[in-house]
């Protein structure tokens, strides 16, 4: 009976069959994290002179800004910003690929002014996710603006427990853009981000454990 009862938990909806965790298991090393990549389906793209072929962005651009996380992992990792050992941590951006792909609108974002994400709607986003890692500590940049007038991109750096796809923390973030050609350039601002996540270690340990 009381397999019956065991067996009947782990089948009911809502139910997981993986360990929920907290920033805390972050920060003392208990948890496994995953970079996702980066969200760009609400993504705003500031200064029309900046954004001149909206279809390379959609079709080109916003997958390689993904993949070159997994292709230059010592630029873009963000294991040492974490401060995490190597079995700690891994990056797997193939669910923001495809949803990007299916999702991503860019020739209607295309403005002059810049527009605002709620954490409301960070969370709303997430909760929509259909994410194939299932354990562990997701990290996720939801992207707000890419601003060419302003020579920065703004994120939601977002953690969230896989195994419910509850939001642990998210924070508005921004990086300065730089590089050569438009890739570089925007993914000069991906990189910076995760130097903010670096330096924003240490303070999230203090308010987190």
């Amino acid at each position: 009976m009381k397999k019956c009862i065991f067996l009947l938990f782990f089948l009911l909806p809502g139910s997981s069959l993986f360990a929920q965790h907290s920033m805390a298991d972050l920060f003392s090393g208990k948890a496994k994290v995953v970079f996702l990549g980066v969200d760009f389906t609400h993504a705003h793209y500031v200064g029309k002179a900046g954004f001149t072929d909206p279809s390379a962005i959609k079709n080109q651009h916003i997958n390689s800004w993904n993949t070159l996380i997994e292709a230059e992992p010592k630029k873009f990792s963000l294991e040492k910003p974490l401060k995490l050992k190597s079995d700690q941590y891994e990056s797997d951006v193939a669910d923001m690929v495809n949803l990007n792909k299916k999702s991503a609108e860019v020739e209607g974002h295309i403005s002059e002014e810049a527009k605002a994400i709620t954490e409301a709607q960070v969370k709303q986003y997430v909760s929509q996710y259909n994410l194939s890692e299932k354990s562990g500590i997701g990290v996720v940049y939801i992207a707000e603006n890419l601003n060419k007038n302003e020579e920065r991109m703004t994120a939601w750096v977002t953690f969230i427990d896989l195994s419910t796809k509850n939001v642990l923390h998210t924070e508005l973030m921004e990086g300065k853009a730089g590089g050569f050609g438009f890739r570089n350039y925007w993914a000069g601002a991906i990189y910076n981000i995760n130097k903010q996540v670096g330096s924003n270690y240490k303070k999230w340990s203090k308010q987190m454990m």
